[in-house]
């Protein structure tokens, strides 16, 4: 990601004519997607909550795409510390501002409950099993679905396995460690005010590591490379109006997204905590999914995982970690943020699908049964919503964990020379880094 006075002068920015069309017409039509989530904000309105479910959630989703397109262009202009942080930050935006407003609620609810209710018995609060459903659903989908997603389509096109980057040895360190993290949730029932700070230090160092890393010039596609054709003045300036034009559509869209489920789900009996743990992080997580899916079609498989690899570690660190913060902010004072035994179950099986995935990685190879074994327990799992079986499906991901660390001890010292590499940030570490796999 290095500075570049003139993106004119890369030819690779300048798509054709009919696919220069074709993208600014996709940028028009993200644009629009907004819009009447924008005129119901403003206005006031009140829909029946299934439009305005559909409506936002539309809205949320075009808004992420056009922040996807924007901070592609974005990293040709600004230095690689602030790019990466800009991007790490705008990769979560719309399943933040979800997250964030379910935090708020659950804040609130709890204030006006009594904090003998809330914290004594968190189930009575329905406000604060959303925010953990909504946050455990999103991690959830990005490994199972994702993840998965990713390596198989690799492997029907290619018939061989997918060899990842040694680039991503930073972001697997940084997630590894974030599992561990979110194992304790699960035992304290609750996640702390000093859990949320080391996961949001951690966060912070997975920014810092990051601009210490070689930077190289993005390679734009679709819109973004439209966007990058343009004169360097009306390509910054376009860059700007839709990264502010995206921010403000998710954040009037969210709230109003989020009650839409919750009274659809009311009016067809859909669990509420079903519903907002996967159709609400469905539509925030889309774009991502989406994008890793067309830059893996597109030959480019490695830039689709680290886009999801990468949100999964803003997500597990940045996403869990403020949801105390912002908590508290409602409720009126510091204070963790309760959990009963569900939810806490709920990041128990997050944590032991990120660790069996992690495991599965750890030799930076995506073999086609792990990719199906992720896929398929994703699956098999969402039959399943009481404590007890999903209980059942975390001890199943930790014993398959633990059962390819026995068949290859190898993964162990794998696993343990890329954290001694990410936290010492050795220099013969780095450049080792950043070769690429010879497949």
């Amino acid at each position: 990601m290095a500075n570049h006075p003139n993106a004119e002068s890369h030819g690779a920015h300048h798509p054709s004519h009919t696919g220069s069309a074709r993208s600014w017409l996709l940028v028009f039509i993200a644009v629009g997607m907004g819009l009447p989530a924008l005129v119901i904000r403003l206005s006031g309105q009140h829909l029946n909550p299934e439009i305005t479910a559909l409506i936002c959630g539309v809205a949320i989703l075009g808004s992420a795409f056009l922040l996807s397109w924007a901070l592609e262009v974005a990293q040709l202009h600004i230095s690689a510390a602030l790019a990466i942080a800009i991007l790490a930050l705008i990769a979560i935006l719309p399943e933040y501002a979800i997250e964030a407003v379910l935090a708020l609620d659950a804040g609130a609810a709890c204030k006006a409950a009594t904090a003998a209710i809330c914290f004594a018995d968190p189930e009575h609060v329905p406000e604060v099993a959303r925010a953990a459903a909504n946050v455990t659903g999103a991690n959830r989908l990005l490994i199972g679905v994702g993840w998965s997603m990713v390596a198989l389509f690799f492997w029907f096109r290619n018939r061989r396995d997918l060899v990842l980057a040694r680039t991503m040895s930073l972001e697997f360190t940084i997630l590894t460690v974030a599992t561990a993290l979110t194992f304790l949730i699960f035992f304290l029932r609750e996640i702390s005010l000093i859990l949320s700070g080391v996961l949001v230090a951690l966060y912070i160092f997975y920014l810092w590591a990051s601009s210490r890393r070689p930077s190289e010039e993005p390679e734009l596609m679709g819109p973004s490379a439209a966007i990058g054709a343009l004169p360097k003045g009306p390509q910054i300036a376009l860059t700007v109006l839709l990264v502010v034009y995206a921010a403000v559509v998710i954040f009037a869209a969210a709230e109003p997204f989020v009650e839409g489920l919750v009274e659809t789900g009311k009016v067809f009996g859909i669990p509420e905590f079903t519903l907002i743990q996967w159709l609400a992080p469905l539509a925030s997580e889309s774009p991502e999914l989406v994008i890793a899916l067309l830059l893996t079609m597109r030959a480019n498989p490695l830039a689709g995982m680290t886009v999801l690899v990468s949100s999964e570690v803003n997500q597990l660190t940045l996403l869990v970690g403020t949801m105390p913060v912002l908590f508290s902010f409602t409720f009126g004072e510091a204070h963790a943020f309760p959990l009963d035994h569900q939810q806490a179950v709920e990041f128990l099986l997050t944590a032991a699908m990120s660790l069996f995935a992690i495991v599965l990685l750890a030799r930076m190879k995506v073999p086609v049964y792990g990719a199906l074994a992720l896929l398929g327990l994703f699956i098999a799992h969402l039959f399943f919503t009481d404590p007890a079986p999903r209980v059942i499906f975390s001890i199943l991901f930790l014993a398959l964990a633990l059962l390819i660390l026995v068949l290859d001890r190898g993964r162990i010292v794998d696993m343990y020379k890329r954290a001694a590499g990410v936290f010492s940030l050795r220099r013969e570490v780095v450049a080792e880094e950043g070769q690429q796999p010879a497949d």
